[in-house]
Formats: C-alpha cells, sequence, structure tokens
C-alpha cells in the first residue's frame, strides 16, 4: 500500500470514529429527550388519575351528605305529629299544664255563673242589622264596640247585664266563651255574631245550656 493510501485510510477511520462519537453523542441526547417527554407524559398520567379520584371522591362525599340530610328530613317528618312544626314545637307538659290551668279558670267562673236552662240561641251577621256596608254604623254594636267573630254576643240587658262574659255549651260538650256587647234580643235568648251568613243559616235555632258572669259593679 502506497503512503497515500495509508494516509487516506487512516483519514477514513478517523472521520469514522468522530462520526461515530457524534452519533453516540445525538443517540444519548435523543433518549435523553424521549426519557424526559415519557417521564412528563407519566406525570401527566398520574395527575390526570389523581385528579379523577378526587372528583370521584367529592362526588360521593356530596352524594352521601345529599342522601344523609334526605334520610334525616324524612325521620323528623315522619317523627312529627299531624299540625305540628318539625322545626319547633311547644312541649307537651306545657300545653297540658295551660290546659289544665283554662279549664280550672272555666270550672271557678262557671260555679259561681248565673245558669240559664233551655236558652233561645240564634246567629246573625252585620248584614242582618239593618245597616248596609258604607254606613258609619255598620259592624257596631250596641255597646259601641265593633263585632268579632267567636266574640259579639246580642242579649237582652233585662235578663243578662251588657258586658257580661257568656258561656254556651254546644251540643257536642264544647263550651265557648263570648261577651256580651250587643242588644236585638228579648227574654231568655242570646243572638251570636258570625261573618258567615251560610253558616248563621246553618246553625239556625237551637235550645242550650248558657252561663253569664256579670260585669263587676252590676249585681246580678
Amino acid at each position: 500500500m502506497s503512503q497515500r493510501s495509508e494516509k487516506y485510510a487512516r483519514d477514513m477511520g478517523r472521520r469514522l470514529d468522530q462520526l461515530e462519537t457524534t452519533m453516540t453523542d445525538v443517540l444519548g441526547e435523543t433518549a435523553g429527550v424521549w426519557e424526559l417527554r415519557r417521564n412528563a407524559a407519566n406525570r401527566a398520567r398520574r395527575e390526570a388519575r389523581r385528579a379523577d379520584r378526587w372528583r370521584c371522591t367529592a362526588w360521593l362525599a356530596i352524594t352521601a351528605m345529599v342522601l344523609s340530610l334526605c334520610l334525616t328530613l324524612k325521620v323528623k317528618a315522619d317523627a312529627t305529629p299531624v299540625g305540628e312544626s318539625p322545626i319547633e314545637s311547644t312541649p307537651i307538659v306545657a300545653v297540658v299544664q295551660e290546659d289544665y290551668e283554662n279549664e280550672k279558670i272555666e270550672a271557678a267562673m262557671l260555679e259561681s255563673a248565673n245558669v240559664i236552662e233551655d236558652c233561645t240561641v240564634t246567629w246573625y251577621t252585620a248584614d242582618t242589622c239593618g245597616k248596609k256596608p258604607g254606613d258609619p254604623a255598620y259592624g257596631i254594636t250596641y255597646s259601641g264596640l265593633p263585632v268579632g267573630d267567636h266574640l259579639t254576643c246580642a242579649v237582652d240587658p233585662n235578663v243578662i247585664p251588657l258586658y257580661s262574659d257568656v258561656f254556651i255549651q254546644y251540643q257536642d260538650g264544647e263550651i265557648e266563651q263570648l261577651w256580651a256587647t250587643d242588644t236585638g234580643v228579648k227574654g231568655n235568648a242570646v243572638d251570636i255574631y258570625t261573618p258567615d251568613y251560610d253558616y248563621a243559616i246553618r246553625c239556625g235555632r237551637q235550645s242550650l245550656t248558657v252561663w253569664w258572669v256579670g260585669p263587676e259593679g252590676v249585681a246580678d
């Protein structure tokens, strides 16, 4: 082999070594880049899975809270008597005690009251008093006080003094307390005010037991 050929061969070998070194470096860098990309992708997937698990856990927690609240409200509703508020209710003992006190007061008043057996009881409305709406005296009783539902009753002042407390026992045993502030009836009779004309007609005329307690300063 000539010297030129030998030199050429050495140059080629040196270039091949450099090329191999360069390729190794390039491949190494490429592998590093791919490794970084792979690691980043793995981290992204882990974060996505973690976010999915968190969302799933949050929804499960919210669903459990809603179900628990619904169950609690249903239990409270089932345990609450009809007509009583599930949020706040009056203690039973207080209600019983108040009713007992009211019954004692009522019994004491009836014991000292004047009684009228077979008293004629009727019902009237503001429209049946001979006055029309717009009249200044419409809905005004003989005493000057306005009529009141389940309060006002008309009496004969010669039998029951004006402003007396009147107790009427209905056929079902219930006793209602009224106030004698109106007149317009004669004898043993009581006329009860109601704003409902149809109700007055349905009640008609009844014979009931009536008690009355005169106001202070009026001799019985």
